[in-house]
């Protein structure tokens, strides 16, 4: 008889041995956000205040340019470096409009901001900056470079995130 029990965690892990380390999964973490964020996009639809439209259409562009990067490094897609640094610019140019976005605190029922982003802006601010930063520091001339930093680019979201952001 078959058992659940009978699959241990370090089993599937081990042929996927990318995954057993913490870069592998905060990538992991990552893409099952990229997985979840399309259907985000369709809230975006109905928010009726500027200014959270204005904010949220940052956010996809910043994610829009940032899935390119995470499928080359994942090996979805083969490793391109014209559209992997095209990618690098329009992240940090999403990534550098982002405390204008949300200076002021527009509310809508359909936003994923926390108020906690203008309690702790300093913070925030600093984060953002943070993750401009890591942008610009992606090596984008090859696949190797790809690897090594990225995940100092996602990381720097996900605290962001975890942070700033309300549960969908």
């Amino acid at each position: 008889m078959f058992s659940f029990r009978s699959i241990s965690w370090n089993h599937v892990g081990s042929r996927e041995p990318w995954l057993r380390s913490a870069r592998g999964k905060t990538v992991a973490a990552w893409l099952l956000l990229l997985i979840a964020l399309p259907a985000m996009a369709q809230d975006q639809e109905k928010v009726e205040h500027p200014g959270v439209l204005k904010r949220m259409a940052t956010m996809n562009m910043a994610k829009a340019a940032l899935a390119p990067l995470v499928d080359m490094m994942a090996g979805r897609i083969l490793f391109d470096e014209t559209r992997a640094r095209s990618s690098r610019r329009a992240l940090t140019r999403a990534l550098r409009d982002i405390p204008r976005r949300f200076r002021k605190p527009h509310e809508d029922p359909l936003s994923n901001a926390s108020d906690d982003i203008w309690v702790y802006w300093e913070t925030f601010s600093l984060r953002a900056k943070s993750a401009r930063q890591a942008a610009r520091r992606l090596r984008t001339g090859n696949l190797n470079g790809l690897r090594q930093t990225l995940p100092e680019m996602v990381n720097a979201c996900l605290a962001c995130h975890d942070t700033f952001r309300k549960p969908p």
